[in-house]
């Protein structure tokens, strides 16, 4: 299927592919001007890793389409896919002047090279992107009823014969979207646990901030796409708006993306409230532009399954007896959390492709037409 082919099988042919298709959209006549912000660290291959960044257009239009990827490590891979279809689709197109297109492609390139969801230090970069009013520090309500459950303090087992019955316990006594919400929030004070949000601007994040400072001071209107996997049904798409969008913008969204959009409320859908996500940080650092963002995030495996294979990579991570970062790498519990939020398969891969697109061309016309 022709999905399949926008995938990439390492971090390192990923970003090649996206610096080839900033070429190939030069070549097709588009203002292009791309930048590798550089991390200083190097994937298995020894291929420096960086957060590659393109502008496609003029900012001095005032308006931007901003699509990022890559945010949670392994979910790059299916992003990156996206983004490549959607920069080789822009190459049929004439050139533009009336507006930008940003790519951020892999905002974690540590967690993708390595198969990691978390970046070098453990965190979770969508947990790390905090207000300029709050603290890094303090676990949601009842974490630490579960803490024990879900961060063990060993190596992981392939199986574990009691995991869902215990979690099945869980749900029973607090609820499930109780739990979700306890478990997925983002917490502050357990640097080896899963949904870690640091103690400070990580410095990947940090380089990403430093270029958007020079690079959005035109910009007045600002549509943001960030792409994620892991959540909802298999290969559909739910349109996951920012929080504390109001309800004239949430019905327009409803309006343009009907049956795929929810709030996040984990009563409400497959969200939930979460801390510093990028698009919260983003919004709230450059606020004299109006904002319409959205998180796309497009759906795997079962909850308890996702759930299972973060929280046994991280038990290898976090406890496991290896000799370096490549011995780590080949671990099972690495390649399953790889899957876990990139599945081989070639039908999901395809409806991703097809809606990442879509998605993209329909909020382009709406920042174009608004």
């Amino acid at each position: 299927m022709e999905g399949r082919y926008w995938f990439s099988n390492s971090y390192g042919e990923a970003a090649g592919r996206f610096l080839l298709s900033c070429n190939d959209l030069r070549d097709a006549g588009h203002t292009v001007a791309n930048e590798r912000l550089e991390l200083g660290m190097t994937g298995p291959a020894g291929e420096p890793l960086c957060i590659d960044v393109a502008v496609v257009g003029s900012l001095n239009a005032g308006k931007a389409l901003l699509s990022s990827s890559g945010v949670h490590g392994v979910e790059g891979y299916p992003g990156s896919a996206i983004q490549l279809a959607i920069m080789s689709d822009m190459c049929k197109e004439a050139p533009f002047k009336d507006h930008a297109v940003i790519f951020i492609h892999v905002v974690n390139p540590y967690g993708m090279a390595w198969y990691r969801r978390f970046n070098e230090n453990n965190v979770d970069l969508n947990r790390n992107f905090l207000k300029s009013d709050e603290e890094y520090s303090g676990v949601p309500e009842g974490y630490h009823s579960v803490n024990y459950f879900i961060n063990p303090q060993s190596p992981p087992k392939k199986k574990e014969r009691w995991f869902k019955f215990k979690a099945f316990q869980f749900i029973l006594k607090y609820g499930f979207n109780n739990l979700k919400q306890c478990i997925a929030e983002g917490q502050y004070d357990h640097p080896r646990s899963i949904q870690y949000g640091g103690d400070e601007l990580e410095p990947g994040p940090k380089l990403l901030i430093d270029w958007l400072d020079l690079t959005l001071g035109n910009i007045t209107k600002i549509w943001a796409i960030d792409l994620h996997t892991g959540l909802g049904p298999s290969g559909f798409d739910t349109l996951l708006i920012s929080a504390g969008m109001s309800n004239e913008d949430l019905q327009y969204l409803d309006n343009l993306f009907p049956g795929h959009v929810q709030s996040l409320d984990p009563n409400a859908g497959v969200g939930y409230q979460i801390r510093g996500d990028l698009h919260q940080g983003l919004e709230d650092r450059y606020k004299d532009a109006k904002w319409l963002s959205i998180t796309q995030e497009f759906g795997t495996f079962k909850p308890l399954d996702v759930l299972f294979a973060v929280r046994q990579e991280n038990r290898w991570t976090q406890f496991g007896n290896y000799f370096d970062q490549v011995e780590a790498r080949r671990h099972w519990s690495r390649e399953k959390i790889l899957r876990a939020f990139n599945p081989r398969d070639e039908v999901w891969q395809a409806k991703i492709t097809h809606r990442g697109r879509t998605v993209f061309s329909t909020a382009r016309d709406d920042l174009l037409n608004s």
